[in-house]
């Protein structure tokens, strides 16, 4: 593969755009998106256990059944249309995830083990062996398949039933997702059967790139990220004996 770019740029770039999202990041928390003291259990009655054991169980939960299963998507945005057709979201959401996982693992796949044969040539996935081109094509087709199926399970529905159409942080991330997908396919193309212009799309695929991970912190993914922060410290506060605000039963 050619890119119309020194590697070494690519890289500076890369750490570049880290720490700039950790910057953004950190400030967003310090302004208050994440106050673990005001968290409080939703449920009770609230089990008094040991540290270590609420933090490895609150652990788990998190990761397998708000992460994984992304069951809270499941009560998400339950009105209007939401409410008629309740799974089409979640699943909607969870071809989002995944497809987003498997297009950040055929990166790293790709460009972690590459080899560069000159300044703006490799071979992708190089050190994985014979099958490792196979394995970052696999997971970037599938991953944006993924992205575009999810996509259009939500985008026709996304404002049915509402006389506002509002673009939020939600449909912010998703589209700058798609687009990024979109260019990455079109870039694919274009280095087989169109040479001549593999220079055009990549800066245009960069920038959807770029754009994507540089508004985290303002879209749909810090929401996600924030919540299963969230949910961690509710499930951890609960199991560690702290009292819901609203006694259990008490309506």
């Amino acid at each position: 593969m050619i890119l119309p770019i020194n590697h070494t740029l690519i890289d500076y770039a890369g750490f570049a755009l880290l720490g700039i999202l950790i910057i953004e990041f950190a400030i967003e928390i310090y302004r208050g998106k994440v106050r673990s003291y005001n968290i409080f259990p939703v449920k009770g009655p609230s089990v008094a256990e040991g540290k270590t054991s609420a933090f490895i169980k609150a652990l788990a939960e998190v990761v397998v059944y708000d992460i994984l299963a992304s069951a809270p998507l499941a009560e998400c945005h339950t009105g209007a249309y939401y409410s008629k057709k309740p799974h089409t979201k979640r699943s909607a959401h969870l071809l989002f995830l995944y497809g987003f996982i498997m297009l950040i693992l055929s990166t790293i796949s790709g460009f972690i083990f590459d080899k560069w044969v000159t300044q703006s040539e490799f071979l992708p996935s190089y050190y994985l062996g014979p099958a490792g081109e196979a394995i970052e094509l696999g997971l970037g087709t599938l991953g944006g398949l993924f992205v575009l199926i999810g996509f259009l399970m939500y985008w026709p529905s996304r404002f049915r039933g509402e006389s506002n159409l509002r673009i939020t942080g939600t449909d912010v991330f998703i589209l700058l997702l798609v687009f990024t997908v979109l260019t990455g396919f079109v870039l694919e193309v274009a280095e087989i059967f169109f040479t001549y212009s593999v220079t055009v799309v990549f800066w245009i695929h960069i920038s959807f790139v770029f754009l994507l991970f540089i508004t985290m912190p303002y879209t749909k993914f810090s929401h996600a990220l924030y919540q299963i922060i969230w949910n961690y410290y509710e499930r951890y506060a609960r199991r560690t004996g702290k009292q819901p605000k609203i006694p259990s039963g008490v309506s």
